[in-house]
Formats: structure tokens, sequence, C-alpha cells
């Protein structure tokens, strides 16, 4: 920065800073001490405290907009004055407007911290970064406690490629009460769903495409009855339409006006059947979810039913008399809370620790630092196009219900593997010979039940005989 005359008159201005004025340069603010360095792309992640580097699960992600906060201690020297940050980035330099210190920070209040936002194409895969508490002054008055590191620049690695999440969204018409209802897909309400999977998805951005609605005459009750085949439908269009693998399906229906209709008497809001093996990507085919497109409820239910899909098992927070089954026990905080500060990048806001994580039953939902860690596991495998190549297969899909009710209801090609649990089943073929085939079952997340997916072998099996969750099910085509 040029150097500046503090004495302001135009005329001598012209020949150079008069005798006895000040030149300034920007230098390490007096009496600020950087005491922690924190970024935040939805979860906190500590870079330095009390001088050392910090590690940390929290992954960073390339492309992802980010704040870089900066928590500060003033003593006697600091003059009152504004003080800036000043963060390298590689080849980025990003300064933040002007802070009056208040003498301290706290998590809790963005106002006490020098906050830096850095756009998500600053963010690489490998980030050299330093940073700066800046005042304008005398060279002679700089702190070099106002700058970490004390000289040079930190190395840190992104953990995640630039990748993008990418979601059809499938309305249905409801025909059942003859209106033809569908959800709200207008622009605005897409956007508001795009933007609540970016704020809690670890992604670089979100795309989002609507298929045309599709008429559906069954009827979908709040118990979840009728919900299976609207499920297999919606397999169907993501087999009809050729989309990549990395694509997930949203199928969304109002069955009545108003959600307080729908839900008088207690309700489901959506179901998913848990995609969670392979654990590193799931199966393409399952990438699917299934909920109601009530507009205020649509984006979070929409969120939390793809975090099914993303292979994530319920956070364990419900409301009296109603806990979610088969929390995952592995969540680190038993009251399904997220546990460490958030940040929306969305609309700028902390989150605190005390909000419930987006796949629980809770209000006040956001992402845990848990939760968050792993939908960028599995976002980096799937978004970016991993897969294990294999012949094509055919399986058949076997649908369950909650009382042992099965019917074949469709099939998928498939040349990845199948996740699910093992399950031994006797293919009947025409004429009764019978072979042996061993097939994957995938439980709903909200439902009793499920899908069995079966190898079909050379000949087109007729029937099958299996033991799921300990019931024999006889089931004919």
């Amino acid at each position: 920065m040029t150097a500046r005359c503090l004495l302001f008159v135009p005329v001598l201005l012209l020949m150079g800073c008069p005798s006895g004025a000040i030149d300034t340069e920007p230098i390490g603010a007096p009496g600020v001490s950087i005491d922690q360095i924190a970024i935040y792309q939805g979860v906190k992640r500590t870079l330095m405290a009390d001088g050392g580097i910090q590690d940390s699960e929290v992954p960073l992600v390339a492309g992802r907009d980010t704040l870089v906060r900066v928590f500060y201690s003033t003593d006697v020297d600091y003059d009152g004055g504004e003080v800036y940050a000043r963060l390298t980035l590689g080849d980025a330099v990003i300064e933040s407007t002007p802070y009056v210190l208040l003498g301290g920070s706290a998590d809790d209040d963005l106002r006490t911290t020098v906050n830096v936002e850095v756009d998500g194409a600053d963010v690489g895969d490998i980030l050299d970064w330093s940073i700066e508490l800046l005042q304008d002054g005398e060279a002679g008055d700089a702190n070099p406690g106002a700058r970490f590191p004390d000289s040079g620049t930190v190395e840190l690695d992104a953990a995640g490629e630039v990748n993008v999440l990418r979601i059809v969204i499938a309305p249905f018409a409801y025909n059942f009460d003859g209106s033809g209802r569908v959800p709200d897909t207008s622009p605005e309400q897409v956007e508001r769903i795009r933007e609540t999977f970016l704020k809690l998805y670890p992604v670089s951005d979100v795309e989002i495409r609507v298929r045309e609605a599709q008429p559906w005459s069954g009827e979908l009750q709040p118990s979840g009855e009728g919900w299976i085949g609207a499920g297999i439908s919606l397999l169907g269009f993501r087999n009809a339409d050729g989309e990549g693998e990395d694509v997930y399906y949203y199928g969304m229906f109002n069955p009545t006006e108003t959600i307080g209709q729908f839900c008088s008497q207690g309700c489901l809001l959506g179901v998913t059947l848990l995609n969670d093996s392979p654990e590193d990507v799931g199966s393409p085919s399952l990438r699917l979810a299934l909920g109601v497109g009530f507009a205020e409820q649509a984006p979070l239910v929409a969120a939390h039913e793809i975090g099914h899909a993303h292979g994530r098992a319920h956070a364990p927070c419900g409301p009296p008399g109603n806990q979610p089954d088969g929390p995952d026990p592995e969540y680190p905080y038993s009251d399904g809370s997220i546990g460490v500060w958030g940040y929306d990048i969305v609309e700028g806001e902390l989150r605190p620790p005390t909000d419930t994580d987006i796949m629980s039953y809770c209000d006040d939902q956001f992402v845990s630092d848990y939760t968050f860690a792993a939908f960028h596991r599995r976002g980096q495998n799937v978004n970016l196009g991993w897969s294990v190549p294999m012949p094509p297969r055919t399986w058949d899909v076997i649908t369950i219900d909650g009382e042992g009710g099965a019917a074949f209801a469709a099939s998928v090609e498939r040349r990845a593997g199948v996740a699910g649990e093992a399950v031994d089943v006797t293919l009947l073929a025409a004429g009764g010979a019978a072979t042996a085939a061993v097939g994957r079952f995938l439980p709903y997340d909200h439902l009793p039940g499920g899908w069995l997916l079966v190898p079909r072998g050379e000949l087109t099996a007729v029937g099958a005989e299996f033991v799921v969750g300990g019931r024999f099910i006889q089931v004919s085509r």
C-alpha cells in the first residue's frame, strides 16, 4: 500500500508530505494478538489455537464458499482504531472489512471476530495460507503477534475435490382425490431446496433438474401405505431417463392441500431405502428417495431423505413418542445435537452446538461434524464418478411390506455391486425347477419391510422363497 500523508493540505500534497507529517503503512495492529483461527464451510474447523496448528477430521472442500474467523485478544497498546484482516490464500490476497475490536472474541458472536469471506473460486486443492490483523501505522510500531504464522505460509490440503451434488426432482400429480395436485416446483421453491442442500452437504455446488409431473392414481396415506408403489415408479424413472449414476432422484407428492390436513393424526414425511452398503458408494440404483412436497417442509425433508440415500442412519433425537428407529450407534452426541459450532454459508449465520442434526427427527436442524464428514466421504466417491466396474447383471426387485406380503415389482440392470443384507433365496422356474441365489435386502428407513433384490439367472423366475426378518415368505409373479 502506498504511503499516505495524514495531514490533508491539497496544494502541499502535490509536492509531497509537509515537514512533520507522518508516513503510514499497513502494520501488525499494536496491542492485538491472534488467539485462534477457524475456517467454516458448514461446521467449525480450527486451523490454529494457542499458537499451534490444529489437526481436524472436518473436511475442507475445494470450490466451496468459506468463512475464516480470526479470534483475538487486546491489551493496553491497542488504540481502539479500525483493524482489518489480510488473508493470503495461494495466489489470492483477500481483505476483510474494517473492525473496531471489542476486546476479545467468542464463538457465538460474529461481531467479536475479524471475518474474511472467501469465494469458492479461491479455494483450491492445496492452500498456502497466512493471515494478518492490520492497521495503518508507523513501521516502528508493528506488532509481529498480529500475524500467523510468524513468517511464510502454512500448507493446507483440501480433503475434497471440486464436486457437484446432482438431484432430479420427480413430482407426482396426485389423482386419488381427483385433484391432480402437484407440489410446488417453481424456480423460487427449487432454489430454496437447492440452497438447503448447499448449506448442509459438503459440496462445491448443487444442481437440480425437475422432471415433468407424472400422474398418480393410488392413495398415499400418512402411515406410509401406498408409498412403496411410488418408490418403484421412481426407480423406473431413474432407469428410463438415462441420467448418470451420480444423480439422486427425489420423488415429491402432496396428498392433501396442507400439511396440517395430512398430519392431523400423525404422519410420515418421507421414506427411503438405507443405501449404506458398500459403505463408500452404496448402490447407484438406490440413489433415490421419496417425500412430501409441502412448501415449508420440502427442503429439509428432501435433505433428510437423500441423507438416507447417502447411507446415513438416524441421529438419536425425536419428540416424545416419536423416537427414530435404528439410530446410528456411532453418532457421537447422545442427544442428536450437532455438537460443534456451525455456519450457514447461504444465510451467513452461526448455528449453535445445541441445534440437532439433519438426520434426526427434532427441530432446529443443521448438520453435525460427524454427518458433514460422512456426506463428504460419500460425495467424493459418488459425485466424482467413482464406481466398481462389473459385467452387467439384471436384478429382480421384490417389495416386502411389514406384514410379510411380497410382490415382484420391477427389475434393474447394474454394472456395480448391489447393497444390502445377504439373503438366501430359492428361485422357482416354470415347470418346477429350483435354483439357489443370494439376494440383497434393503430395509426402509421409516417403515417396516423393504426391497429384496434378487439376481436373475438364465431363466426368469416365476416364484421365490426366502426368509426375511425371521418370517418365511413365498412370492409368485
